[in-house]
This record gives structure tokens, sequence and C-alpha cells, in this order.
């Protein structure tokens, strides 16, 4: 391990090199039909990812995780897609939402919030309701803040075990409780989709835009060279737990997202380098949807 010049106190403020920062971010950005390239989707439970979950009516959607489900970036917002195409500026979709297939209004319920980490995404769904109406579909984007909170012991010490597995003890309690029988009334259907953590950087840990802006402080103090062996423990973590549960689905939003970071020409992120702008929310869009239905 190099010696660091950096003042601990900055290092622990580094943000994450990945999404899901404490709020949201506007930016100006055109809408495309089509969010790029889709990658393929991980599968929980023994599925291989490449299978979607069916031609299930969704009736109600459920909305969890961080500020990238909570108006983080440029809109429109991924989820907002899904529940409702917007037909004029993503033809290419038209009659692909939730909506549209269940043919009537979908109930959506959105405890997602800005900031959050896995623990707070417990909370999220310890204050859901009761009862929903069945079958209900379980978005999820988490992760990127507890990797946040995790970077001062990566930079000093290259030791987050701690951290990791408080992240996978949170994630594993929540995917528990979301998939426990009878949690929404009984004969309720359930399934989740939740997405791992993508890197703005490419893997590179260059954080500079293709123009040399810089993400600016504290991202442009990552000394750290490479990425990839810092995060792919924690996207290992998700896949172990995720695998344990049948109806939970763990979609490869690093893949996804791949080219298309911040030192990329067409980039998905808006400036602050962390959430994604309007391309960035299709392509989440598209990542889910084919999930969902096996469209590509």
């Amino acid at each position: 391990m190099r010696a660091l010049e950096l003042h601990p106190f900055v290092l622990a403020s580094l943000v994450a090199l990945t999404a899901a920062c404490s709020g949201a971010t506007a930016s100006s950005s055109s809408p495309s039909p089509d969010g790029g390239t889709t990658g393929d989707s991980g599968g929980g439970g023994g599925d291989d990812g490449g299978t979607p979950i069916g031609a299930t009516a969704f009736k109600t959607h459920v909305i969890l995780g961080d500020s990238i489900s909570d108006r983080g970036g440029a809109g429109p917002f991924f989820y907002d897609l899904l529940d409702h195409n917007d037909d004029a500026n993503y033809p290419d979709y038209k009659g692909k939402d939730l909506s549209t297939k269940l043919g009537a209004a979908i109930t959506i319920v959105k405890n997602s919030k800005g900031g959050a980490t896995s623990i707070g995404l417990t909370g999220q769904v310890k204050g859901l309701p009761a009862s929903l109406v069945s079958p209900v579909l379980v978005t999820i984007t988490i992760g990127g803040n507890d990797v946040q909170n995790a970077l001062g012991a990566i930079v000093l010490s290259g030791n987050d075990t701690q951290q990791r597995t408080s992240f996978t003890n949170n994630l594993d309690t929540s995917l528990a409780e979301l998939t426990k029988a009878g949690r929404f009334g009984d004969g309720v259907k359930v399934k989740v989709l939740l997405v791992n953590i993508y890197d703005p950087s490419d893997g590179t840990g260059n954080f500079k835009f293709a123009n040399g802006t810089s993400c600016g402080q504290p991202l442009s103090l990552w000394n750290k060279g490479m990425t990839d062996p810092y995060l792919t423990p924690w996207e290992d973590a998700m896949t172990t737990t995720v695998a344990k549960y049948p109806d939970v689905k763990l979609l490869d939003l690093r893949a996804e997202f791949h080219g298309h970071g911040v030192p990329a020409m067409t980039t998905w992120f808006v400036p602050d380098c962390i959430h994604p702008n309007t391309l960035g929310h299709a392509a989440l869009r598209k990542l889910f949807w084919s999930a969902i239905s096996g469209d590509q």
C-alpha cells in the first residue's frame, strides 16, 4: 500500500465512485428514444439473468433505494418511464410500460430517498404498507452511498470488510422482508429487481470528462488507480446475497454503463459525475424493462 498524501478527513469524505448521491442534481440533456446498448442482466436465485420475469401485469410498483430512484440526475427518470412511457420523446417504447401492460392505472408506492444507504433501505422496506395489490414489482437502486462511507477505509488501509459486511447484512434483511410470505397480504406475489453499483470512471479511476473538465474535489483526489479491485468485492457480495432469493434478480448496471462514464465522448452522467443524465435514465429504464418483459 503506497503512502498517502491526503488528509484523512478529505479521504473519509470522498464521494462514492458509484451512483446514489445524497440529493438530486438537475442537468440539461436531450432525450433519446434509446438509452444505448443493453447489457446482460444478472440473475438471482439461480436464474441466469437471460429470462425475463414474465408477462405479469404488475398492479403495484414499489420504488426503493437512493437518489437514482429519487429524482437524482436529469429526467425523465427511469422509474417514471417504467410506469408511463413518454411516447413523444421515446416512440420506440410506445406501449412498453407497466400501465400499458396492465391495461389500467398502476398503483405506485415510492419510498426511495436521496442519500439512502443500505440501513436506510431496511427502514424503507419496514415502512411499506402491510397490504398491496398483487402482483407487486419492486425496483431498487442501493449501494453507492455505502461505498462512499467506506472510502476512508479503502483509501487508508485497503480494508473495507467491516463496511461490506454491514452492507451485505442490511441488504439480506431487506430482501428477506420483501419476499417473506404474506408480507403484503395472503397470496400476494412479489418480484424484486435490484441493480448493482456502477462506476463513473469506467474502471479507470479517471474522474475527468472527455473535454478535460474535472469532476472536482473530492473525486479528483482519487489516487488509487484502477477502481475495479475495490468495487468488485461489493458487487460479489450483492450477487451472493441475491442468489438466496428466487424472486429477486440482480441486474448488471455496472456493465450497462461501462463505456459511458465521465471519460467517454458520450457520457450518461450529469456534471456531478455521480447521477445519470437523461441518456443514463433511459438506459436504466431499458435495463429494467428488458428484465421485466424480455424486450431488447
